[in-house]
This record gives structure tokens, C-alpha cells and sequence, in this order.
């Protein structure tokens, strides 16, 4: 431990001081063919006598119509959680690389890519392969993709395995995804997926579907439907009787009508979740209708995303009074199936429709002139998982002292209610960031939790801590925080993963060159 911490201190030290005294003028030049980012993020909890180092080199190389990469990662140690690290708890090896050949020209092309690839089809209903490092997904799939245009159809291909649970490529999936995008009012869509399970008398699982996305007037819209087919369920199950065991909708319009814009969401995702055969392997992430928010309390009960068992909406409205005020609010609602599912049809269950997820929010901005604007923020939720009802009412300033120099302050209140033992408790942040664009920028946070389990016997818990960021020129950006935070679920997309409560030293750098 002693000389891994030895090791990134110099580390830090070395790309610090060298990078320092670099500006973009005398900043040395790399071919301009070559690209290379280096993320690096380390932690020592002092309290658990638990440290993370983790970090990726990803080198990239274009030649004329070749391009190929490779991508480093070395965690030592990684994440104790398995469902973050899969398998890699002390690991240093070439994790993705790639191989792209480019044919063709603006109307006709095709692109060959060989090696480790993501691909996301639609809003990603059947298949969205990606990375994101702020919630450890990364299901990148290795094997053989092509791309090829004409005109205005686009042809996608696929044949590919991503890692599970263990770090192992079994399953193999197969894909292709048809489009047209000719019309100016019409656009098109055709996907069809399969996962083939590694043993040979476990039948494949595929997806179909098709999106229609018009343009009307002052209207956008998106709408998929696709259906899930599994021939040893349907066999089991429906004994035949059914051609499908699972089916999934998304509909979405966007409207724009001078200072007022609306957007409206549905979904409806029946036994539609597309996995790896020992499901450990998501392969579709489709739209959560799950507002994400900027600050921390409304964050703090996040529900997670259920592709086999979850219909609902969301509607946000948007309304500029006049270039120093603006007005949005929103409201979602997302529940279980009821009894005549698939979902429930499938795994035999006989479950009342209940709500697992329910967020109305308010929001107001004014400038009030060059050197002042307020926020003022309202939200509401319901969530099941954690059977928690929140009322949540924030206030932002911020300070425009010149071009260069601002203070932001945000208070947050929140009032939690557990629905099962009737408990309440308060939680408070308070946060001051300086900020001297765009280079500096200090933070201090602290939240203080407020719970009376017992009657007369309040508690109170506390946690700050200090955030330092540092941007060198345009090439590296550095995070330095000291402190304290409580535990909590960090939600993307729907797609969470629990960060434990942490009171120690958190180092970030992310080089781009």
C-alpha cells in the first residue's frame, strides 16, 4: 500500500509540475494523427484504511483511412464492490483495442471496425453499448462491426461479446440496425438483436424493433415498439400459445412555440430487459424517464431503472418570460405492471400495480442584473425502493464580481418521511464555491442529517469536505477533495450504483493530449 501511494504522489507530482509550466503556446505538439488521454483517480479512505487506485491510457491513432487504438486500465487495488470491478480487483492490462478501416466518400462509405467497439442503436431499447466511469458501466462488446451508408440508408452489422460479472466472454450477440433518414419530416428505423447463451440447449433470446421519428410543424417525435422472443419460454411458459414473451414502447414529443417549449415521455417495458445469459450483462439501457438533477439532495433517493417491469410518463414545461427570467416544472410517474403482464405471466407472480417512482419539480430563474441571479428550486418525490417520501425546496446565488471572479452559494433543505415506520428526518446542504474562470475553482460542502429514531433522542450527523479543481491550459483538468460524504446511490440514466459513506483524500486528473 505504502509503495502504491509512494507511486501516485509522484506521479501526481511529476505531471503537476511538468504540465504547470506548459501553456498552449509552448505546450509540445504531438503528430497531429496521435491522441492520448490518461484518466486517473485515486482515494484513501482513512477511516476503513481503504484505498482505490484507478486509471486509464487510451491511445489513439488516425492514418488516411485507417484508425486503430488501445486502452490501458490498471486498477491497483480497484473498487471492493464485484458488481463495480467484475473480476478486476488487482489488474493491469490492454482492455480495449480496436482496428477501423474507412471506405468511400460523403454519399457512399463503409467503415470496418475489428476489436472492442460501442454501438447504440435508437434511444437504446435494444442496444445501447457505452461506457460511463461515474457509475462503473462499461459493456463494451469485442469482435466484428460494419457500417456502411448509401445516400440516405445506413446499414449497421454486428457480431460481438461483452464481459460479465467475472471478467468472461461467453455469450455471443449478433445484431443489425437499418435506417432512413431522406425526408426532412420522416425519419425510420428497423433493429433486430440475438444473444446466444454459450451453452448449446439454452435457446437464444431476440429482440425486434421499429421507430418512426416525425417532424410535424412545431412537433418532434419518437416512437419505438419492439418485442422480445424466447422459444424455450414460449414453449414452457405459453406452451405455445404466444409468439412473443416480452414487448417494450417509447414515445416522446417535443414542442417549441415561441417562449414556451413542452416535451412529453411514455414508456410501457414488459419482461423487455435484454441480458447476458447469467444476467450479469444489461445489454439495453432504454430511456428511464428519470429526471437527473444538478444538486446533491435531490439526488440523494434515486430510483433505479427496471427494462422488465415498469410503465409511466414524464411531461416538462419550459417558459421564458424575458431574457432575465425563466420558468420549468415537471412532473413523472412510473409504476408496476398489472397481473396480465408478461412480467408477471412469466415469473408467476400475482402482484397489485404499485407506484415506484413518483418526482414533481418547480424551478424559477431570474437575473436580477450583471452581477446577480437567483434560482429557486422545488421537488417532490415518492420511491419505492427505499419507501421514502422527499420534499425538497433549494436556493442558488450567484456573485458575478467581474469576467473572472464568481461565488455561487446553494442551500438545500429536505424533508424525508419513511412510509413504512412513519420516521422523519432533515437533511441540510450547504455549499460555497469560488470559482476564477477558467482555471481555479474551490468548494466547500457540508450536510448535516437530523433523525429522531427515539422520541426526545435527536441525532445528528455531519459531513464536509473541501474540493480543489485546477485546470492546466486546455490539456489537463485536476480534482482535489478532503473530507467527508455520506453514503448514497449515484444514478445515470436509470443505471445506479451505491458509493459507500467516504471520509478521507480523493485525488482526480484527466490529461488530454
Amino acid at each position: 500500500m505504502i509503495r502504491t501511494i509512494l507511486f501516485t504522489c509522484l506521479l501526481i507530482i511529476f505531471f503537476t509540475f511538468t504540465l504547470y509550466s506548459q501553456t498552449d503556446d509552448d505546450w509540445f505538439l504531438l503528430p497531429e494523427e496521435l491522441g492520448i488521454q490518461n484518466h486517473l483517480e485515486y482515494s484513501f479512505d482513512v477511516e476503513n484504511k481503504k484505498e482505490i487506485l484507478e486509471n486509464w491510457t487510451n491511445l489513439d491513432y488516425i492514418k488516411g483511412i485507417f484508425s486503430a487504438g488501445i486502452r490501458l486500465e490498471v486498477f491497483q487495488p480497484n473498487d471492493p464492490d464485484p458488481s463495480i470491478n467484475r473480476g478486476k480487483v488487482r489488474y493491469a492490462d490492454i482492455a480495449y483495442k480496436y482496428f477501423t478501416v474507412d471506405l468511400g466518400d460523403f454519399d457512399r462509405g463503409v467503415r470496418l471496425t475489428a476489436g472492442n467497439f460501442y454501438t447504440l442503436f435508437g434511444r437504446g431499447m435494444i442496444l445501447k453499448s457505452y461506457e460511463d466511469r461515474n457509475i462503473r458501466v462499461d459493456n463494451n462488446l469485442i469482435g466484428f462491426k460494419a457500417e456502411a451508408h448509401l445516400y440516405d440508408f445506413y446499414l449497421t452489422a454486428l457480431s460481438g461479446s461483452a464481459a460479465n460479472s467475472q471478467n468472461q466472454r461467453n455469450d455471443i450477440l449478433h445484431a443489425i440496425d437499418f435506417s432512413y433518414r431522406g425526408l426532412s419530416f420522416l425519419k425510420l428505423g428497423f433493429t433486430h438483436a440475438a444473444n446466444i447463451p454459450e451453452l448449446e440447449s439454452i435457446s437464444k433470446t431476440s429482440f425486434t424493433s421499429v421507430r418512426v421519428e416525425p417532424s410535424i410543424w412545431n412537433f418532434d417525435l419518437y416512437f419505438e415498439f419492439g418485442v422480445k422472443q424466447n422459444s424455450d419460454i414460449k414453449k414452457n411458459i405459453f406452451s405455445n400459445n404466444e409468439s412473443i414473451i416480452g414487448k417494450g414502447f417509447y414515445g416522446n414529443a417535443n414542442m417549441y412555440l415561441g417562449r414556451f417549449a413542452f416535451t412529453g415521455e411514455y414508456k410501457l417495458y414488459d419482461n423487455f430487459a435484454f441480458t447476458s445469459n447469467d444476467v450479469t450483462i444489461f445489454y439495453n439501457t432504454p430511456p428511464s424517464l428519470r429526471k437527473e438533477y444538478t444538486y446533491q439532495l435531490l439526488n440523494s433517493h434515486p430510483s433505479p431503472l427496471d427494462q422488465s417491469n415498469e410503465q409511466g410518463f414524464q411531461i416538462e414545461l419550459n417558459y421564458t418570460f424575458d431574457e432575465r427570467t425563466n420558468f420549468q416544472t415537471s412532473y413523472g410517474l412510473t409504476q408496476t405492471l398489472p397481473t396480465g403482464s408478461y412480467f408477471q405471466r412469466v415469473n408467476g407472480f400475482n402482484l397489485p400495480v404499485v407506484t415506484q417512482f413518483k418526482e414533481l419539480f418547480l424551478q424559477t430563474y431570474r437575473s436580477w442584473n450583471d452581477n446577480l441571479n437567483t434560482t429557486l428550486s422545488f421537488g417532490y418525490s415518492e420511491e419505492l425502493s427505499s419507501n421514502t417520501k422527499n420534499i425538497t425546496p433549494v436556493i442558488e446565488n450567484k456573485f458575478y464580481f467581474d469576467d473572472i471572479n464568481t461565488i455561487k452559494l446553494i442551500i438545500e433543505h429536505q424533508h424525508t418521511t419513511n412510509r413504512i415506520t412513519s420516521e422523519k428526518y432533515y437533511s441540510d446542504v450547504l455549499s460555497i464555491e469560488y470559482l476564477r474562470s477558467p482555471s481555479f475553482n474551490v468548494a466547500w460542502v457540508s450536510e448535516i442529517q437530523t433523525k429522531e429514531s427515539d422520541s426526545g433522542r435527536i441525532v445528528r450527523k455531519v459531513w464536509s469536505f473541501i474540493q480543489f479543481g485546477y485546470k492546466i491550459s486546455s490539456h489537463t483538468d485536476l480534482s482535489l477533495l478532503f473530507g467527508s460524504r455520506t453514503a448514497g446511490n449515484i444514478c445515470i440514466g436509470g443505471v445506479c450504483r451505491f458509493e459507500p459513506e467516504f471520509r478521507g483524500i480523493e485525488f482526480k486528473m484527466l490529461t488530454r493530449l
